[in-house]
């Protein structure tokens, strides 16, 4: 007869609680549909124009994350808009190591042709039915080779090597008054 009991007052137990949670359900309802038409926030609040200014940085950093970077050198350096001595030399010693450029040819009485080539700043000596960077040689004349690449005749002059930008010129200068041959 115990446990007869004992289950009536569990089932009446959770029955009020259920009437209590329906309750407190009902009130809770009631504040959320009594919402001021002013808030109490409402002059602490941003005007149009601020709000619009915050838009505005926000979508610039966005622009900035998104942004892809097409140099080769860090764009944040500093002195990337001028250019040290060092990367003035480091520049153009660049440019003559990227040329392929006839230095000499030498023509014997007797003997083979031969002519001296620099690319990637080294100084090969060829001579006729060689390959080189840019074909192959068919003929060494008095100051000039003449090559066939891709099924066309060309023809290199012996040239001097470009001049070096003034900068690096005086630098040279300034150190013991003697001009260097290049």
């Amino acid at each position: 007869m115990e446990e007869k009991y004992l289950k009536d007052f569990i089932i009446a137990l959770i029955v009020i609680l259920l009437i209590a949670f329906g309750v407190k359900n009902v009130s809770l309802y009631n504040q959320v549909e009594e919402v001021p038409e002013k808030s109490q926030y409402s002059d602490i609040a941003l005007d149009q124009e601020l709000l619009s200014e915050i838009r505005n940085i926000e979508n610039s950093i966005q622009d900035r994350k998104d942004f892809v970077f097409t140099v080769q050198k860090d764009p944040l350096e500093q002195n990337l808009i001028v250019k040290t001595i060092q990367d003035l030399e480091q520049q153009w010693r660049q440019k003559i190591e990227d040329m392929v450029r006839l230095e000499s040819t030498i023509i014997p009485e007797q003997g083979e042709k031969k002519a001296a080539i620099a690319y990637q700043g080294k100084t090969n000596i060829y001579t006729i039915g060689d390959n080189f960077a840019k074909g192959k040689i068919t003929d060494i004349a008095l100051g000039e080779i003449t090559y066939v690449y891709n099924g066309r005749e060309n023809k290199i002059k012996v040239q001097k090597l470009p001049e070096k930008p003034k900068a690096i010129q005086e630098k040279n200068k300034s150190k013991k008054n003697r001009e260097y041959n290049w």
